[in-house]
Formats: C-alpha cells, structure tokens, sequence
C-alpha cells in the first residue's frame, strides 16, 4: 500500500432538471454534456435568462474529471442516479477512508441546485446513505476475515451558520462553538462532540436528528434550500493485533462530507432584513472559499514551474472564514478530495460562477498520508529487516557455503538492497547489525509494566548508593524532601541551584563524620581538603544536638571555629562549616514548632511583653545561647555566601552584622530603630483622646453596614478623658497589639502566610479595640448619669486567630450565600402542586388563581386589616394561618386571586396542600352525590369569609432619627409586594414633642426638647411624638375602590410586644371621595428600653396599606405574572440586569430538555402480595388458603404446626421502567402478638425481627403493557422466635398478627426502599382441614390464595447540591390532567425570589437614604480654611472615591438560575462532572393504603396486553376510586393488578378502534402509565367513561 497519495482534487459536475418555476417563466437549457466535457450555451437574446454577463454570445467549455446529466428522465441513455454517483466517488471515498487516508466531499452549488440531496436524504438514497451502509459491511467482512482486527466508528455533525458553529447532535451545546488550530491536528472544533456508533441504524438515527436542527430558511430561489454548510464527519479507526510483537497498531481516516450552502444573490433571491444578512454571510463564506481555491490553484500550477514561487503567493486566506479554516486539510492539506458541483440548467449567471469554482478546485494538488502511528510503523519495518537478515545470516542457495570453523569476519556475503544496490558484507557485519535491530526491536516492544520494574530497579541501586554515603532517601517521594521530626543538616552550595539537595539525618546517639575513602566507621562520609577520618561527631539525646569537635579537625560554628575537643548545643539555624569546603545548615524541626506553640499560646492568653522582657530575652545566658552575634538571623537567609562571609569576618574580627550589610539593609534596620524609638515615647506619655464629629456619629448609629466578620454593632467611638479609664482590658488589648506588631516586623520574607496571619490578626485586635473603647465610653456616660444598668452587661472582647478569622467569614458568607437558595428550591419543586390547583379550579368554574409569592415575615407575614369584621378572630386557628403568621424569615407563600370575592390574600404553602387534597376530594367523589354532601364545595378554595380588604403594599421608614432625638418628614414610595414595583407614595411626618428624662437623669433640666441637643436617647426616657401620614398619591380609583392604611405598635418599638396593638385609618371610598382624604394621625408614648432603642437605632416600620380590589385589578395581577414568567417584563434594577444576563430572554427559546434531565418527586404504587407455603406430601411447597371474611379484611393464613414454610412476596407496579427494581435485598418477620375476638392486640415477648435466608432465584419481569413484576421467596423457620403463640394452636376467634418487612432495591434510589405489614395467621393441628368452601356462601366471606394489600412509594430528590444545578428540581414542566385549559400561564419560578430580594433592599435603600437627609440636616457644616481645603482636596477626593467603589457586605451571592447553561472553564467543567445529576440518588419513603370499600362500578373489560401481538384479555374491573382492581374472575379471588387513576384522562378515538380492531374500546392515560380497554358494548363503554372520569365533559 502507497504510504502517501499525491494528486489533484477530483471535481465531478452534476445538473438538475428545470424546476416548476423556471418551467413557468418558460426558460430553456443551456447545459449540454459530452463525455466529460460540460458545455455552456448563452441564453437567447432578449429573453428573462438574457443578462449582461452573457455578452460573447458562445458556448463556453468546460472539462471535468465527471459530467453527469440528470436533467432528462430517469430512462434516458446517459442518465446519473444518485448510485451512479456513488460509485464513482463513494466506493473511492470508501477505499481511501479504509487505506488510512483522510478523505473529503464536498458538494456546491446555486440555490436549489440540489446540491444538498447529493449526500443528504432525497428521492433516492444520497452519498451519505450509501456510504455508511457499505461502511459497516465492509467493516463486518474485515472482522470475519482477520479476528486480530477491530474497528471502531465516532461521528459529528456541524452547522456553520452566520459564521458560527453549532454542534448538531449534542442539545446542551447551544451556543457558539471556537474553531482553534492545532500543530499536528489542524483546524479543529472545540468541545466538538464525537458519539460512537455500532450500526448503519444508529448512524441515520443522529443524522436525522442532526438536520431537524439545521437553521434551514426559504427563500425565492427555493423554499427547502439550506442556509447553512454543514459538515458531517466519519472517525474511522482501524486497529490491529500483531501476534508476533504483541503490539497494537492503529490507523484513523477522517472522513468529511460537505455540504456548502446555495451561492445565491440578493437580488435574484429576493431576501431582505435576517435573510439578506444570511446571505451575505454565506456570500462571504464561498468568497472566501473561492480565494482559497484560487490561491491553492495557483499554488499548485507555480509548483510545477521552478522557481517561479513568489512569496506573496504563498499566502492562502484560510482565516478569513470559519468554512475554510475547518476544511484547510481537505482543500490543501492531508486528504483526498472530491468536489461536486451542483449547476442549474437554465441560470446562466450562477451556472458559469459554479462552473469557474470547479474549474479552479480541479488544479488544487493534495498531499495525502496514511495515518499511521509512526511507533507502529517504526516496529514494522524494524520486523521486516529483521527477517531479511536473519535470512542472510542463515545464508541460502545462492549465497558461498563456508567452513564452520572459517571466522565470520571472513565469511562474505553478497545481497541486493531495496534501491536495487548490489552490496557485500561479511557475516560478522551483519550479526552485528542484526543483533543492533534486535536490542531496538525489543526496547520498541517493551511493556509499560517491564519499564516501570527497570526504572524502580535502577533507583534502588541510586538510594542504596546515597545511603551509603549517609544522605537521607525519602521512600516513595519524589524531590528531597524535610524530615518531620528528626534533627538533620542540609547542605549550602555556591551554586543556589545545588543548596539543601542533600540531607544528613542526626538520629538519637552518636553521628559520626569521615572521610570517604577511610575504613574506619562512620555514618557522614565527606571528600575533600581537610576532611580527617574521624573529624567531628553529633550527639542527639531527647532531641537536643551537640557537636563535638575532634583534635586536628578543621570546623566552624556560626563563622568561629571550635577548638578541639570543643562541644556545643546546637539551635536552628546554626551554620556548620566541615573542611574547606562543606558547609551545612543545623534544622531540628521539635524545636520550631515548640517555638511557634509558645507563640501561639502566648498569643491566646493575651499575655502582655514589655521592653523589659525583650531586653531580659536578649540578653539571655551563653549556657543556652551560643558566643555569635549573628546566631539569630532568620533561617531563610542563610546561604553558602554568608555562610562563608560570616567565616571571613570571624577570621579577620569584623562584626559581620553591620560591616556586611548593604545599603538598602541598613537603611531597614534605620527605620526598625525609628519605629521602636518612637512607640517607646508613646508609652511613656499618654496620648488625649479624640472625640468624633456628630457627623461621624451620624453615620456609626444608622444602618451603616458591618464587615462580614463582624458579630456586633461598631459605633467607631473613642472614650473621652475622664476619672475613669478602662486600663486594664484596653492595656491587655494593647499589649497583645504590641506582640503582634513586633512579630509583624520581624518577618523579612514579604507575601509569606504567617505575615497575612498577622496582619489579619492584627486588624482584628484594632477593631477589638475600639468596640472597648465604645463600650467604655458609654459606661462612663451611663455613671455619669446614675444608671447601673449597662454595668451588669458582661462585655468581653472576643480574640481569634487569623484561621478562626479565615473559618469564621467562609461560614458567615457560605451561609448568606444560602439564604435564598432554599426558597428557590420551594418554588421549583412545589410548582407542579400549584398547576393542579389551578387546573382543578378551571373546571370546577371556581374563579381563582393561585400562584407563588414571597411573605416577607414577621409583621408583613400576613397582614390583615384591621377594619374588617373578621380581625379579631385571628388568634383562633379556623381564620388565621398559624405557620405564616410565626414566620419570622421570608418564606415562599401562595398569593390567592380570589375573582369571586374581589380580594387578594395568602397561603402558606402547608396550607396550600391541606386545601388542594380537599380540592382532590371533590373531582375523585364528583359522581357521588353520597359523598360530596359531607364537602363543602368552596371551602377549599377561598377564605371563609372572604377579607373585605385586601394588602396591596406598604411604605417603610427608618426610626434612626427618633433615636437621636429628632423630629423628620419623609417622602416614601408605597412599594407592592407582588410585583415589586411602586405604586403611589405618601408623606409621613414625625414630631418629636417631648423627651422625658427619668428623674436621675434629670439634674435639675427643664424635660423639654426645645432646651436639648439632639443625640442619643437616654435609656429610660419617655419619648412623646406625633406620627402623621398624608399626602397619598398614585393609588388609581380603576383598581381600589376603597382605601385605609394602618401602623402596629410592634413595628415602632419591636416585635417583643405581650399584645399586638393596630392603629387603622379610616376608609375612604373613592368613588366618591378623593385620595387626599386619606390621612392618619396620632400620637404615641413609649419608653425608652435597650430594646427599643436598638430597635429604634436599627429597625424600620412598615406603614401597611388596604383596598377593596376591583377585577380590573386582579386581572392585572394575574397577567403581570404570565408576562413575567415570559419574560416580556424584565426588572430594571442593577441586580436583577446581572441575574438576568445569565438566562436566555425570549428572543432565544430554550431547546426542549429531556425529561430525565429534571429530578422531580416522583409518587409509584406498589400492588404486594404474600403467600405462605407449606410443605406438602408431594415435597413440593404449597399455598395455605387465606381466609378474609369481608373486602376490609386482608385475611387470614390457615397454618399447620410443625411444617416447614416459606414465604413468597410478588410486587407489580404500574411504572414499569420508571420504577426499576432489581432484587429483594433483606426479608425480615417478628414483633409476634395475639388479636383477640375483641379487636384488642396484646404483645408478647417476642418482639424482635429476624432475618430470613432469601433464596437465590429472583423473578423480574418487565411486560410490554408497561408494568413491572417482582418475585422472591425466603426460608421460614418459626421455632427461631422461641414464641408460644407460634408453637400451639391458636384459639377460635383469634389470630397471630406479625410484622413483615422486606427491602427492594431500586436503581434510582440511594437505600433499598423498606416495606412493612402486618400478616395474620391462625395454627392448626398438623392434620386440620382447610376451611370449607360452604362459607363462601355466607356472607363475603372469601378463601384466598394470597393475601394483598397497597404500598404507595414517594421517591424524593436530596438537596440540591449545587446553585447551578436548581433548575433540575423544576417541576413546572411536569404533566398535570387538563392543564391543557390553563393556556399560556405558568407558576412562577425563580423570579419570584430575584423579585423579592430586588424589592427588600431597593425599599431599605429608600429609606436609609431618607434617614441620612434628615439627620444631615441638623448638623452644620464645620468652616475651613481656604488655604487648607487646597491641602486637603486631593486627600479628600480620594477617600470620596474609595468610599463609593467599596462594595459593602458578604460577595458570596449564589446566581440563581431555572435554564442550564455551558459550564465556561474546564475547572467549572470538571466540578460540573463530579456534580453531576446523572449518578444522583433518590430518598424513598413508603405508605400502606388502607383498604377500602367503596366500589361506585364492576363490570368485565377486555384489556390489550401485548400490542406487538394484539392479544386482549378479559378481566372483571372493580372500580374503587382512585384505584382500578382487576381480577381473573367475578368471584374476586384472584387479584391480577392495579391501575392508579391520579391524573386520569380518557381518550375515545373511533380512528383507534379501526386501527385496533376492537370495538367500543378507549384509552385510559394516567401518570405512570397507559392502557387500552375495550367494553362489551357501547352502553358499558359509556358508563365505564363516565365513573372513570367524571371530571370529562360529555361529547
């Protein structure tokens, strides 16, 4: 096989028949064909086709590789089908793609050209088709033939449209794909996605999916022509097994298939607006591509022509279109091509541009290879020159036959090499020769595993090595790495790059040093000058280290030598220098953490270290502290160079610490020394404390907002001089602070850890420090005044480390980040539930919506008027909603639109499912009058009674002024809580009318407040003040037709009120009065405790605001939340424009997401049925009967003693695959008692469960008619209970009752799902009759074979785990029966939450800034002079600047999304894997339905079990809603199944009857499956429609 392919791009031109639209303006062909020459004939003059490119009036001609005709009829001699076309080119493409090569078609033309039916769908089957299907057949032929061969096959598929690239097959890859360029890949697509196939079927599947998402567009020209060039690409990889070399080898053919779009102009297509911009952007691309051809062509044709290749055209523009960079390889690269040009017969201007195109790309040279890994190829060819010498050596018949004693350095041999060279060689040359392939050979096929026990072995020899010389090897490391505990030396080189490489451990005893080549013992062994062979040794006892220097050995301490005999302790950071040239570093890791613990502990207990403590600690004793003056430098500075320095020094008697230090150090060690002089004065005089301006007062006591580790209120105040000083802690503060800014400046190395540690600590101490300055000042005024209450407030500073500071603001901003997190997973996940409601209300004619909302908590969790009659029946639970109205945190709610009533309130969401279960009672029991007489019909649906008045918004207001003593007027919007936008505004006025100081505060002061300063309010004080709120405006008659506003009591001082108080308006009906009658005035006197004022200096008070709503109104609300939900209404707010950016708007719907992308709750019924087998005579285990004396009764087992059981339990459910089930895990049985004849249970003793031995084989079985069956059987040995009442015949009248319980397992869950029931049995003699069938003649009495009863299985999602996966909890998308009628609503999603956070601060915003104007108001300005505003400007503007970029509170904000989107980074990526939902499990939960009696109809119905096969089967139906039982028989005995009718709905299809065959038959759809039945007449069919669904409309 060629290793390589050279030749031009094969280009075949194809023309089509006239269409109906060129037939219709009459045209006539111009395109004649001979062999394979194409001929252009210009139109006739004058005619539609005339244009003025066709002035030379000839036939212009072109030639080809191919020229196929198709524009006659299929029967005309000459006439190309789409197979002949592919076996010109797809055969070819076929051959190359298997050879190795990559391979290219492209197909081009003019719009409607039927360029895309050349290798897409069409008539007849096109290139793309055929070429897969002979693909996998040639693919099965090669398996079968060669069983050391293996193929595998990766396909993708492409769109580029308007210069963007969309991957066709993956859904999730929505946007825009990059196209990057690799070196030895080329152009390629990024997160491109590459899916297996196996087979011809899976292949067509992905396309046809793919073209269902192609942007195809209509145009004049033709109304199915593609918009877009998309590329389909074949990944064939070919592997084979060499048996001989035990390799893998492997080839990879690319192959491409190419569709261009339509080359059309914008005038003769008609196209305006996006159609004409696509047009010009596929202009663009094909312009490009015609450059590209033409570059490429002239390439090639200069190629041929020596020296003629001019730079310039070198260049090809591959870049300027993503279409040509993609197919770089396939025009001018590695690849076989093939072109075909798709023309028009009667177009003459796009015709000849089509044919000149082709002209072009039929001069384009390729350079094909094969794709072959070049280690395979290598092993390859080194096998075959293998064998050919081994055949030399061996010799042959035409070669000298010699002695064998003649030397192989005389024996010649003559051979003939490739080329074709006669060459002579003696045998000793060849052995060699062989001998040296052979050693390559072999090191090629060396395995992995053999690499790795020949590297660990060569290791072992290199640390076996190093230990001999005493350097430390850490085993299974790699680098050098620090011993952890044990005290050793590290080596310092000239060269930095050899420093601490080497490590020599000091382990407990004695530690020799010699010389390298002595025979006496020694751990260290060095080489060099002046190293003796015994020279030093290291004693290491209980951690601490001596050296001790030998007689006549060269050593050095520290830049000193030792004498002899000489020994010394040595400390971290000692510099050792053995010999001239060995120096070393001393580290003993105890001793620096016993060092940091010191610190750290020193730290904890704030003890306090004064200079005297650090002179004492410099001056510590030589016993413990070596004679160097440099033995304190910091361990990271010591290298070889000061090493050896510091020896220089010593020599010459220099100080090395001064003498040696450059400039820019010594100017360091200046400002240390400036630095300690100066806090030294500090200390000895005390400096005078400064008091803040009442500016700054004014912003320390409002809302002014608080770093995230802060735990309470910084008021920024210092204490002003006084008899009283808090000394102590704030001298314990100080000292600590001192420690802290020593150990600051002791650290050198800038950006290390412990200096940020220290750094965070010591901002903290700062702001420890002014909170007990704070805290002081304001005992010192309270004692002033006589009050002793903030004396018995304990306050302690609270001191953490820099890792609790760290732990504690990740905690604080993890949780924030959190707090709306959970309310966007109640509004996704109970989004189904309000669908239901509101679907049951629409066909029940109710006139009410429900949707979500948020309640804000505390005095907004469900505010009520006031006025109406019912309000002071809120305490009693039958009016109010208990668990809203305890709220204290915002909350997801159910806002109510009640049309009948006129009025808008709501829900809790608790509440919400009490009422829609009642809901579901009255559509289940709609065809009972019996027993929807005991439901009340509305009661479910509204408030009883319903308000009068309903909420519609509120103003807030902030009491910061009131706590300083002023009186202020606000001009507050009154904001609406449901669609979060401002509806009106009012004025609210607070006048301060009297101060009232207790009577030890008073000191003889007149109580007015006209003879105060304003400031803070004394505690104890009676603040006096009127409270006025007029001047309403926006509220519109057309929606409230009577308004009041009202205040409570608890919003002025707090919510710690014993009784609620509320303070109405009157009512002003505006119909016939004026909005600016609305008004409320009153006056309020309240003490001043340290409660309210903290609620006074920190809280808001909502003004609330009532209205009889109009239906105008409710109608608006109702259609504010579908536009919202449609996001035509979008939030204009800074936070909602960034949540936002992250979703899609409407103009880019969401592609339709598979429902197994969503994690839903899911609700399955589980049918179980228990038999007891005994032992019979014939060995085999047979059924007991089961006595049940009515349909309430589950029966009884007839059991005899002594007999060995079993117990068989057989579940179905109606899910099917939905609930996938796979084996029973765990049998238990136990908790034995006794019911007697009274009903009554008595226990017993044995009450424990024992686990039953489960036989091996387990039956599952999933039927075609969509359910799901399991089957297991455990041994029963009844004497392991050790019970009476299992061993003695049980009594007339009584029965033994015991607990069952068995575990399933359930691939979707994570635990088994647990089941549990009670059995009942009565024990016989071991010869006892079985009952007698004439009881069931009796009464209902029934004598069973199994026992049944009904499991409903609610399978629940775990938390979501991540903000980016939330949207998989939305249940909005889930079916609900007859949500058909509710149209274009939606509850609301997530932009219920994004609303409500957008209204919470944009109103505490409102009124802070409020606050702020009045309070700034009062103070005066201070003057300045105007010299020193000049000083001052730059200073000031810059803390302006800084004041307005700083972003204050917690970052960790989550972005709350209900869309996926495409992860942006390979880490987001990665973290998206491991978070991924597709291994999610779910947590289970079971329920035993109680047995029921109620059956409303019986009847027999035919029901298909296998529509493969048509087969029905008549079974008696038993109808108890919302359950189906089917039987075997009328007799009801053997119960086959149960079909659950939640979210039934019947469809009666006379089209299904014929298509089935059966008539009077009808569909039955419910949540978990669906099921055809058939009556046996119309009348049944009728009735059977009618009690399955009442809710059905007749037809």
């Amino acid at each position: 096989m060629a290793e390589a392919g050279d030749g031009n791009i094969k280009v075949v031109v194809r023309c089509r028949p006239l269409n109906s639209r060129e037939l219709a303006r009459g045209a006539k062909p111009l395109i004649r064909m001979t062999g394979n020459q194409t001929l252009l004939d210009p139109p006739e003059a004058g005619s539609q086709q005339d244009t003025k490119r066709a002035t030379e009036r000839k036939p212009m001609a072109f030639s080809f590789d191919k020229s196929y005709w198709s524009a006659g009829p299929r029967d005309e001699p000459g006439y190309c089908s789409q197979q002949t076309l592919y076996d010109d080119l797809g055969k070819e493409l076929l051959d190359h793609g298997f050879a190795g090569f990559n391979a290219c078609i492209l197909a081009y033309g003019q719009t409607g050209t039927m360029a895309i039916l050349q290798i897409l769908y069409g008539p007849d089957k096109g290139i793309i088709p055929l070429t897969c299907s002979e693909l996998f057949v040639r693919v099965d032929e090669r398996k079968a033939a060669d069983p050391n061969i293996n193929f595998t096959v990766e396909v993708s598929y492409i769109e580029i449209y308007n210069e963007k690239v969309r991957d066709l097959l993956n859904p999730k890859n929505t946007g825009n794909l990059r196209v990057r360029e690799h070196p030895s890949l080329g152009p390629y697509v990024e997160d491109l996605s590459k899916l297996m196939v196996n087979s011809y079927d899976e292949m067509m599947t992905l396309m046809d999916e793919g073209n269902k998402a192609r942007t195809v567009a209509a145009t004049n020209m033709n109304e199915t022509s593609s918009r877009s060039h998309a590329v389909f690409t074949l990944l064939l990889t070919m592997k084979r097994h060499d048996s001989d070399t035990n390799l893998d080898t492997e080839k990879v053919s690319r192959i491409s298939l190419v569709d261009l779009a339509g080359s059309e102009r914008a005038n003769s297509t008609g196209a305006t607006g996006q159609r004409l911009k696509e047009g010009a952007n596929i202009n663009k691309s094909l312009t490009t591509l015609g450059k590209v051809i033409s570059s490429l062509a002239l390439a090639s044709s200069s190629d041929t022509k020596k020296g003629k290749k001019g730079k310039a055209e070198e260049f090809v523009p591959y870049r300027d279109s993503v279409l040509t960079w993609l197919l770089k390889d396939s025009l001018g690269g590695n690849s076989k091509t093939a072109m075909i040009a798709a023309i028009s017969p009667a177009d003459y201007e796009e015709t000849l541009s089509t044919l000149r195109y082709a002209d072009q790309a039929k001069k384009i040279k390729n350079k094909a290879v094969v794709n072959e890994d070049p280690n395979a190829k290598l092993v390859r060819e080194l096998k075959e020159e293998l064998e050919m010498l081994r055949a030399r050596v061996s010799g042959s018949s035409g070669e000298d036959t010699f002695d064998p004693k003649v030397p192989p350095e005389k024996q010649k041999v003559t051979y003939q090499t490739k080329d074709g060279r006669i060459k002579t060689v003696t045998k000793a040359e060849l052995q060699e020769q062989m001998e040296t392939s052979e050693k390559l050979m072999q090191s090629l096929n060396e395995t992995w595993e053999q690499k790795m026990v020949r590297t660990q072995e060569v290791q072992k020899e290199r640390e076996k090595a190093l230990e001999e010389l005493g350097i430390s090897v850490e085993k299974n490391m790699v680098g050098v790495h620090t011993p952890k505990k044990i005290p050793h030396l590290v080596n310092l080189n000239e060269d930095p790059l050899m420093s601490e490489c080497l490590i020599y451990q000091l382990k407990p005893g004695t530690t020799v040093v010699g010389r390298l080549d002595s025979n006496k013992p020694a751990a260290i062994r060095l080489s060099g000058d002046n190293i003796l062979e015994e020279h030093c040794y290291f004693e290491n006892t209980d951690g601490k280290v001596f050296i001790h220097c030998l007689p006549e050995s060269v050593t050095f301490l520290n830049g000193k030598r030792m004498a002899p005999g000489q020994s010394h302790k040595l400390r971290t950071g000692f510099r050792i220098i053995l010999g001239d040239n060995h120096v070393f570093r001393f580290n003993n890791p105890e001793e620096i953490r016993k060092q940091r613990d010191r610190a750290t502990m020193k730290s904890n207990l704030q003890l306090s270290i004064s200079a005297g403590d650090l002179v004492a600690a410099a001056e510590s004793s030589p016993a413990t502290r070596p004679e160097s003056p440099a033995s304190s430098i910091e361990a990271d500075d010591v290298d070889w160079t000061f090493a050896q320095r510091e020896a220089a020094f010593a020599r010459l008697g220099l100080d090395p610490t001064l003498d040696s230090l450059p400039d820019d150090d010594l100017n360091r060690l200046f400002e240390k020394v400036t630095k300690a002089k100066t806090f030294r004065e500090h200390h000895l005089k005390s400096r005078p404390e400064s008091s803040l301006s009442q500016a700054d007062d004014v912003w320390s006591e409002i809302g002014r907002p608080v770093p995230s580790e802060a735990a309470t209120d910084d008021t920024s105040l210092e204490a002003p001089t006084s008899h009283y000083s808090p000394e102590p802690r704030d001298g314990t503060l100080k000292d600590v602070q001192d420690q802290l800014e020593s150990r600051l400046d002791a650290i050198t190395t800038e950006g290390s850890k412990e200096a940020e540690d220290l750094k965070l600590e010591k901002d903290h101490m700062e702001y420890q420090l002014r909170l007990v300055r704070t805290q002081m000042k304001r005992m010192i005024d309270a004692r002033s005044r006589g009050e002793t209450e903030l004396d018995q407030l304990d306050f302690e500073p609270t001191i953490y480390t820099a890792r609790q500071l760290r732990l504690v603001r990740k905690v604080l901003d993890r949780w924030r980040a959190h707090r709306s997190f959970s309310m966007a997973e109640v509004v996704l996940s109970k989004a189904v539930m309000m669908k239901e409601a509101n679907v049951i209300s629409k066909e029940l004619g109710k006139q009410v919506t429900y949707n979500f909302t948020i309640s804000s908590g505390g005095a907004l969790a469900a505010p009520a008027s006031s006025v109406d009659t019912i309000a002071g029946l809120d305490q009693f639970g039958d009016v109010s909603d208990p668990i809203l109205r305890s709220a204290t945190q915002p909350s997801v709610a159910v806002k109510v639109l009640d049309e009948r009533h006129n009025a808008i309130y709501i829900w809790s969401i608790d509440r919400m499912q009490q009422q829609l279960q009642r809901m579901r009672n009255l559509t289940a029991y709609i065809d009972r009058p019996s027993y929807t007489q005991h439901f009340s019909s509305d009661e479910p649906f509204y408030d009883s009674p319903p308000p009068q008045y309903s909420f519609i918004g509120n103003a807030l207001i902030s009491l910061a002024p009131i706590a300083r003593s002023l009186s202020c007027t606000y001009i507050v919007p009154v904001f609406c809580r449901y669609t979060a936008e401002a509806i009106g505004s009012c004025r609210v006025d607070i006048k301060l009318v009297n101060v009232g100081l207790p009577l030890k505060h008073a000191n003889g002061q007149p109580s007015g407040s006209a003879s105060r300063i304003p400031g803070l309010v004394p505690t104890g004080s009676k603040l006096s003040f009127f409270f006025t709120v007029d001047t309403v405006k926006g509220l519109s008659p057309h929606d409230f037709s009577a308004v009041h506003l009202q205040v409570r009591l608890s919003s002025l001082v707090g919510p710690n009120l014993s009784a609620e108080e509320v303070f109405p308006s009157t009512a002003v009906d505006l119909e016939t009065s004026s909005l600016s009658e609305l008004r409320f005035r009153r006056s309020f006197s309240i003490v001043a405790s340290p409660k309210v004022l903290s609620h006074l200096r920190e809280g808001y008070a909502p003004i609330e605001f009532f209205s009889a709503v109009t239906p105008t109104y409710l109608e608006r609300m109702e259609r504010w939340d579908e536009m919202r939900e449609q996001n035509v209404y979008l939030p204009r707010s800074p936070e909602s424009r960034s949540s936002s950016s992250d979703s899609q708007t409407a103009d880019s719907p969401h592609m339709r997401r598979s429902e197994t992308d969503f994690v839903v709750e899911q609700t399955h019924d589980v049918v179980v049925w228990v038999q007891l087998c005994e032992l019979a005579p014939d060995g085999q285990y047979t059924p007991v009967p089961v006595l049940s004396y009515n349909a309430l009764d589950p029966g009884s087992f007839s059991l005899h003693q002594g007999l060995q059981r079993r117990i068989i339990i057989s579940l179905s459910s109606n899910s099917g695959r939905q609930f996938p089930w796979s084996e029973f895990t765990k049998m238990r049985i136990g908790n034995i008692r006794i019911l007697d004849a009274k009903g009554r249970v008595q226990e017993s003793t044995s009450s424990a469960l024992v686990t039953l031995p489960l036989l091996q084989e387990q039956h599952i079985e999933f039927r075609p008619d969509g359910t799901g069956h399991l089957s297991g059987q455990a041994l029963w040995d009844s004497s392991i209970h050790d019970s009476s009442l299992l061993n003695k015949v049980t009594p007339a009248n009584q029965r033994v009752l015991l607990q069952l319980t068995w575990a399933v397992s359930i691939e979707t869950c994570a635990d088994p799902v647990q089941f549990s029931m009670d059995v009942a049995i009565t024990i016989g003699t071991r010869d006892a009759k079985p009952p007698s069938k004439f009881l069931t003649f009796f009464g209902s009495t029934k004598i069973l074979t199994k026992s049944s009863n009904l499991f409903r299985v609610k399978l629940s999602p775990p938390l979501t785990r991540s903000a980016k996966e939330l949207w998989r909890l939305d249940t909005a998308e889930k079916y609900v029966r007859g949500e058909e009628s509710l149209g274009v609503w939606k509850p609301r999603g997530i932009s219920v939450v994004e609303d409500y956070l957008r209204l919470a601060s944009m109103e505490r915003k409102a009124a802070d800034v409020q606050a702020t104007r009045a309070i700034l108001t009062t103070v005066s300005p201070r003057a300045l002079q105007s010299d020193a505003l000049a000083w001052r400007a730059d200073h000031l503007i810059r803390k302006a600047l800084e004041l307005w970029q700083r972003r204050f509170g917690h970052h960790a904000n989550h972005v709350l999304r209900q869309k996926a989107v495409a992860e942006e980074s390979p880490t987001a990526k990665k973290i998206m894997v491991a978070d991924s939902f597709d291994d999610l499990k779910l947590i289970s939960q079971t329920k035993l339905i109680p047995r029921s009696n109620s059956a409303s109809k019986k009847g027999y119905l035919l029901v298909l079990t296998d529509a493969r096969s048509g087969h029905w089967e008549k079974r008696w139906c038993v109808l108890e809603r919302p359950y189906l039982h089917m039987y075997a028989q009328s007799n009801e005995v053997e119960e086959i199944g149960i079909v659950a009718l939640t979210a039934v709905n019947i469809e009666d299809d006379p089209l299904k009857e014929a298509l089935l065959g059966k008539p009077f038959m009808f569909t039955l759809f419910t949540s978990s499956n669906s099921h055809a039945l058939a009556a046996l007449n119309l009348k049944e069919k009728q009735s059977w429609v009618a009690k399955l669904d009442p809710t059905r409309l007749p037809s």
